[in-house]
């Protein structure tokens, strides 16, 4: 069901749907998503027609409710399967539990509060403003469990998370003429994210990351990595939770809160210019302050556990003779640990690309038209031409899954296109 209405510079409208899903047990299966909208075109109203420099002034609000569903597709009931297997020279079948049904199951719920303006003024400057709330509460998780179930994991509503922001691009005409016209845009994403609930007893603790209430969702907990014994060359990790007190065990390290996923501030900016018939554009992406795990590295990059090191690794590793190396001592099948999980392999996650450039050359008109042609332009873009990244990066490629977790991923594909636009 969905409504509106318009009352002089205002706008409103309002909507509820139901929606219903079979992933969910009989009881929970439907679930009421209600939003509701409202502008006000302030620069409409009577009060601002005597002031010219203001072009477009608008303020918005927000407020809705949307559903997730992305489980199992029966995850609420027992499912089972069937394995076949050959034990002592004897095909053995048998049948087992797929899952642990949880009739409990229901939607996730996101309510999402939305507040901002529009601006434009001098016909050449364009601003937008949003600031933002989202709530998700009944969040779905996959819930590791004990092999002693056979079973690795099940899914649970068990919380609350809290995404919460703003907003904010520009773009403005810096040269506007008949022969020059040269544009400018940026826009930003500053996102704050927060576990503000569990159901569970306890944080769900993975090999990465942690859930817990009060960190961020991808917050990463493991041990942290010092650096070098340069005297023995074994790895150091902090010792306590808190302190500088270091230790060579591994497994006598705590785990610390060591950065999260998410990335603090995102977006891009840019540029575009036509002059008579030539035309340029420049485009950059960013992501600055979260951070990345390189679970492959240990294999790829700095190779100890039963395999032959990289270059780099062999010519830096600790000596004797050189002690004041980069790497830990290498020692085959890695009796110290060095390549065990740590922030050994955390890296800052920041990068700035050149995620496009673009030039062409249309053919003037006068050209074009005596052979019944509208228009004719040839150009050559690129995407992806490079991406600066933090200095301790390791791998190809920071940008990421939601997790920030890599391994072995592929570079940003960089490619060339050239070609021609004709108009009849």
């Amino acid at each position: 069901m969905h409504g509106g209405w318009q009352t002089s510079g205002t706008v409103t409208s309002a909507s509820v749907r139901r929606d219903g899903s079979s992933r969910f047990g009989p009881g929970n299966r439907w679930a009421v998503f209600p939003s509701v909208s409202a502008g006000w075109k302030i620069s409409g109203e009577e009060f601002m027609k005597d002031i010219k420099v203001i072009n477009l002034l608008k303020l918005r609000a927000s407020w809705g409710m949307s559903g997730n569903d992305r489980i199992g597709t029966a995850d609420y009931i027992p499912n089972y399967d069937v394995t076949n297997t050959v034990y002592g020279g004897t095909s053995q079948v048998g049948v087992y539990a797929k899952n642990i049904a949880n009739d409990k199951l229901k939607w996730e719920t996101t309510k999402a509060f939305d507040i901002g303006f529009d601006l434009s003024f001098l016909q050449r400057i364009h601003l937008t403003f949003d600031f933002y709330n989202e709530e998700t509460s009944d969040a779905l998780f996959e819930i590791p469990l004990s092999m002693t179930t056979g079973i690795s994991k099940t899914y649970q509503n068990i919380g609350s998370i809290r995404n919460r922001g703003i907003e904010f691009s520009i773009n403005t005409s810096i040269i506007q003429n008949n022969d020059l016209n040269w544009n400018f845009f940026a826009n930003l994403t500053w996102n704050k994210n927060e576990v503000i609930k569990l159901s569970t007893d306890d944080p769900l603790e993975y090999t990465y990351q942690i859930i817990e209430q009060g960190h961020p969702y991808s917050q990463f907990y493991m041990k942290e990595y010092v650096g070098i014994d340069h005297e023995t060359g074994k790895p150091l990790w902090y010792l306590n939770k808190e302190g500088d007190e270091t230790t060579s065990d591994y497994n006598a390290a705590a785990k610390r809160y060591v950065g999260d996923a998410d990335p603090k501030v995102l977006g891009g900016f840019g540029t575009n210019l036509t002059w008579k018939g030539v035309d340029f554009n420049l485009n950059f992406n960013y992501r600055l302050g979260g951070k990345v795990y390189n679970s492959g590295a240990a294999f790829t990059g700095f190779g100890m556990a039963f395999r032959t090191p990289l270059e780099d690794v062999a010519l830096n590793s600790w000596t004797p003779e050189n002690k004041n190396a980069k790497y830990p001592q290498y020692i085959y099948r890695d009796p110290n640990n060095a390549t065990a999980t740590s922030s050994r392999y955390l890296y800052s996650g920041n990068y700035l690309r050149i995620s496009n450039v673009t030039l062409g050359y249309t053919l003037p008109k006068t050209w074009t038209q005596k052979a019944f042609i509208q228009k004719l332009r040839a150009y050559v873009s690129v995407d992806n031409l490079y991406t600066f990244t933090a200095s301790d990066f390791v791998g190809y490629n920071p940008e990421t899954s939601a997790n920030g977790v890599i391994a072995w991923q592929y570079p940003a594909t960089c490619t060339f296109i050239g070609g021609i636009q004709l108009t009849f």
